[in-house]
C-alpha cells in the first residue's frame, strides 16, 4: 500500500474530522511534491543533454561515424549512438548509409533544410 492509498483510506473511513483534515492535507502535500518532481530535470536528463550537445558539435556536412565521434569526445560508442538517435528524431541530424571496407556503415551529418 502506498502512502497516498493509506491517507485516502483514512479519508474514506471518516474516523474523525481531524483525521479527515490531516489526511486531505497530507494528500495535497504528496500531490505538490510529485508535481515538483515531474517538472524538475533529473541528473540523467542533464547529462544526456550535455552528451547531445557534445555530439552535435562534432557533426558537419561530411559524414562521420559514431565511433569517430566517440574517440573525439571521450564518450562511449553507446552514449554517442543514443545521442545521435535523439538528434535524428529531433531533425537536427541525418543518418546515411556509407560504404566502408566492403560493407555499409551508418554515418551521420548535420541536417540541412532544402
Amino acid at each position: 500500500m502506498t502512502t497516498r492509498e493509506y491517507f485516502q483510506n483514512v479519508l474514506d473511513a471518516h474516523l474523525s474530522a481531524e483525521m479527515d483534515a490531516a489526511s486531505a492535507e497530507l494528500i495535497q502535500k504528496l500531490d505538490a511534491r510529485n508535481e515538483k518532481r515531474k517538472s524538475a530535470d533529473s541528473k540523467a536528463k542533464r547529462e544526456s543533454a550535455d552528451r547531445r550537445l557534445a555530439v552535435y558539435a562534432e557533426l558537419g556536412a561530411s559524414p562521420i561515424f559514431a565511433d569517430t565521434i566517440a574517440e573525439n569526445t571521450g564518450l562511449s560508442v553507446g552514449q554517442v549512438r543514443a545521442a545521435l538517435t535523439a538528434l535524428v528524431k529531433e531533425g537536427k541530424a541525418d543518418k546515411i548509409s556509407v560504404k566502408a571496407d566492403k560493407s555499409k556503415k551508418m554515418a551521420y551529418t548535420l541536417h540541412f533544410e532544402g
